[in-house]
C-alpha cells in the first residue's frame, strides 16, 4: 500500500498522518484496495452455538443428579 501512496503522491510513509491519508482523494482507491485485500475492518462472522457441548454438559449434569439420588 506504501509503495502505491508513494507513487501517486510522492510523499512517503514517515511523511503521512493516518487522517490527512484518509482525506487525500489520490490515495482513496489505494486505501479501499488495501482495506479489500486484507479485510481490515470487517466485521466477525456470527458465532455458531456448539451443541454438541450443551449436550455433554446438560448429560454430565444429569449424570451428577441421578448420582446425587442413589
Amino acid at each position: 500500500m506504501w509503495a502505491r501512496v508513494k507513487e501517486v503522491t510522492k510523499k512517503g510513509k514517515q511523511k503521512w498522518r493516518v487522517g490527512d491519508l484518509l482525506a487525500d482523494e489520490r490515495c482513496s482507491t489505494v486505501v479501499l484496495d488495501f482495506l479489500r485485500s486484507t479485510h481490515v475492518g470487517r466485521a466477525a462472522p456470527p458465532v455458531e452455538e456448539n451443541w454438541d457441548s450443551e449436550d455433554e454438559a446438560e448429560e454430565a449434569e444429569l449424570a451428577g443428579e441421578e448420582e446425587q439420588a442413589e
